[in-house]
């Protein structure tokens, strides 16, 4: 009896229990120490979170948790890590063969990357199911087409015939979660599974692994820098700063009451909790080298509450309110919590309308066709419409918004009002001047006048360059100028966008993701430009970071009257930065106006679609998938009448029929939609 009421008051084992982890890199630098004493747990059938900046350990965390790190460069100086209740630190590698996949599977951030290119997608599933289990060919078909048939896969049959590159991103993350519940793992791994994706289509994803996870008790480790998509999704969460474990608690109480400084800066850095247009609370400084780390608790050189006892390491400290919420500060064993004020959302605040002005670029009637192929008469076969009647402004010394799909047409519209691409019907007018009317030096001049940057700066930042010469270049272009005046040129702009000119001497590699985004918006200011499109400048920046780029892309704008074409799927950013808001549609406006009142009020069902599917910090909010189809129609074959109608939930009759870019009720509001007044007054 009493052995019975001792078993039944056991706490179960943790699917996932790693302690004291401590692993290095060998580097000819020295040792980096990437994890230090890190512990986490995961539950059976539990969602745990781990976030943190890029650099903090979270991948390595995860990687370590299946043994994927090369054994040759990462060393495990101490720790343990068990899963499903087996060592994994010394169990061998045809030990761990069997455990990856069959009982633990892995969902990557980048799924073209994880996918065999060569290898229809039926096949990759069906090698997966067939190596770890006895079943015959056509067995493993079935289950493989039912797989994904319940990712929302539509037409399953044909898609496993295709490979990899024929499908969207969205369709080839789904084939990867897919892949990893063919085997019914007891473990998941996500590892930033939704960064690349849409709003919608994340919303579908993040929908779609939580439901099969509460199916079917899988316990889900779900690492990524995305706090709103924690908040929706995960049941505790694990917060990493340089190589540490610096917070632990269940979601709610770490989201809304956070104990560490680290914390809650990463909070403050968010959008929602500035009123737009206002500098935001970026984290001063930059993540420690984890070859020298500082002495103490290593964020004490960035944290503004630092005090005498910061110099010594800090454990995981107990709050007073709830005592699985722990920090590693010693402002909780001083009990000076109180001086961290309150977390407020200034979110709904709308800033106050900006006087019009005149425009700088206008778009009249811009059609952008690509050919597909040839026949034997060297016609094209077929042609891509990526852009179908455009009609929109781009006034002097604003920020335009242009938000929608990966397809609608955002990047295209962008390479078209920088004269990149001629339109293939109608014209672009840029300061009344049609720059494909011009000729050779008077457009080579016109062009001086607009810049770019763009979304990936290592990408666009030439390697075997120094970074001077990087950011004078664009002066270097059909002009010659003494090397010393491109190296003071250079100086003088760096100091604009926050770089040390004692910093110009070294490549792009030796810098942070955010100083070279830095580097390519100093490179844009070479020129004096007087239009600057900025094409997912903040995407591939952790929360911190983009605060920062944003801070300064404002304070730019207001210093040199700049005006911005800001291309983002990030809504919350766009609220924040733009004054007026383009909403794009299979290459179609199909809604502008002022940013606040337009996200607070749509006339458009597509644009309540896509703000419905925005993850949001608050706990009560479900997520959800809101549009019919998944992915876009073709922009080969367009859709007959409403371009949205066949994914629309209010469609009527008459949707059949083309519709205009029409003003509404409300002032300076255009809307391409039937019911625009209904949606405006709620009666829809």
């Amino acid at each position: 009896m009493a052995e019975t009421a001792a078993s039944a008051g056991t706490k179960p084992a943790p699917i996932v229990e790693v302690q004291e982890l401590t692993l290095e890199f060998a580097t000819y630098r020295g040792a980096v120490r990437a994890l230090d004493r890190v512990s986490l747990t995961v539950g059976a059938g539990e969602i745990v979170g781990l976030v943190g900046e890029s650099g903090s350990g979270k991948s390595v965390t995860a990687m370590s948790v299946m043994r994927l790190l090369p054994p040759h460069a990462a060393r495990i100086a101490e720790g343990h890590i068990v899963l499903l209740g087996q060592d994994v630190v010394s169990a061998p590698e045809a030990k761990l063969e069997d455990i990856r996949g069959r009982l633990a599977s892995v969902v990557f951030q980048e799924p073209m990357n994880a996918l065999n290119p060569t290898i229809r997608i039926g096949r990759q599933i069906t090698q997966v199911i067939r190596r770890h289990e006895q079943v015959s060919e056509a067995e493993a078909q079935t289950r493989a087409e039912k797989l994904l048939t319940e990712m929302q896969v539509p037409d399953a049959r044909r898609v496993m015939r295709n490979y990899p590159f024929e499908l969207s991103g969205g369709m080839r993350q789904r084939v990867l979660i897919a892949m990893a519940f063919s085997c019914n793992p007891k473990v998941l791994i996500a590892d930033e599974p939704t960064t690349a994706l849409d709003v919608t289509v994340q919303a579908q994803v993040l929908a779609l692994l939580r439901e099969r996870a509460r199916e079917r008790g899988i316990s889900v480790l779900f690492i990524t820098h995305d706090l709103a998509v924690v908040a929706q999704l995960c049941d505790r969460v694990y917060v990493m700063y340089a190589g540490k474990v610096i917070e632990e608690g269940t979601t709610a109480e770490v989201l809304r009451r956070p104990l560490h400084p680290y914390s809650r800066a990463l909070l403050r850095a968010l959008p929602e909790f500035v009123a737009p247009k206002q500098p935001l609370a970026s984290i001063p400084g930059t993540v420690p080298n984890l070859i020298d780390p500082p002495e103490g608790c290593r964020f004490r050189p960035r944290c503004s509450f630092a005090f005498e006892p910061c110099g010594r390491t800090p454990p995981l400290i107990e709050s007073p309110d709830a005592h699985a919420h722990r920090a590693a500060c010693w402002l909780l064993k001083e009990k000076r919590v109180a001086l961290l004020d309150p977390l407020t959302s200034s979110a709904d605040v709308l800033p106050p309308p900006r006087m019009g002005s005149a425009p700088l670029v206008r778009f009249e009637n811009v059609h952008m066709r690509f050919p597909i192929g040839a026949n034997w008469m060297g016609r094209p076969r077929a042609q891509v419409h990526a852009l179908n009647g455009v009609d929109l402004e781009i006034r002097r010394g604003e920020t335009l918004g242009i938000v929608g799909e990966s397809g609608c047409g955002k990047s295209t519209l962008g390479q078209v009002a920088m004269a990149l691409l001629k339109p293939s019907e109608g014209r672009v007018l840029f300061d009344d001047t049609d720059p494909w009317s011009l000729r050779g030096g008077e457009l080579r001049r016109l062009r001086r006048r607009f810049q770019v940057v763009f979304q990936d700066p290592q990408s666009s930042l030439d390697p075997r360059m120094p970074v001077w010469q990087v950011i004078t270049e664009p002066l270097s272009v059909g002009e010659r100028h003494p090397r010393r005046w491109l190296k003071e040129r250079a100086g003088a702009l760096a100091a604009q966008v926050g770089l040390r000119t004692d910093q110009l001497d070294r490549f792009s590699h030796e810098f942070s993701g955010g100083q070279r985004q830095r580097i390519a918006i100093a490179r844009a200011l070479a020129l004096e430009p007087d239009l600057i499109v900025l094409d997912e400048p903040t995407s591939a920046l952790d929360v911190s970071v983009q605060a920062q780029i944003l801070n300064l892309l404002m304070e730019l704008q207001g210093r040199l009257k700049l005006t911005y074409l800001f291309v983002s799927h990030n809504v919350s950013v766009i609220r924040h930065i733009a004054d007026r808001v383009v909403v794009m549609y299979l290459g179609q406006v199909v809604e502008s106006g002022p940013t606040g009142a337009l996200l607070r009020q749509p006339a458009h069902p597509y644009t309540r679609a896509l703000l419905a599917a925005v993850p949001t910090l608050d706990r009560d909010t479900e997520i959800s998938a809101p549009l019919r189809n998944t992915d876009l129609p073709s922009a080969i074959n367009l859709p007959k009448g409403c371009f949205f109608r066949e994914r629309c939930p209010v469609a009527i009759q008459g949707c059949e029929k083309p519709q205009a870019l029409q003003g509404t009720s409300q002032p300076d509001h255009l809307a391409r939609c039937l019911r625009a007044e209904e949606l405006l007054r709620g009666r829809v």
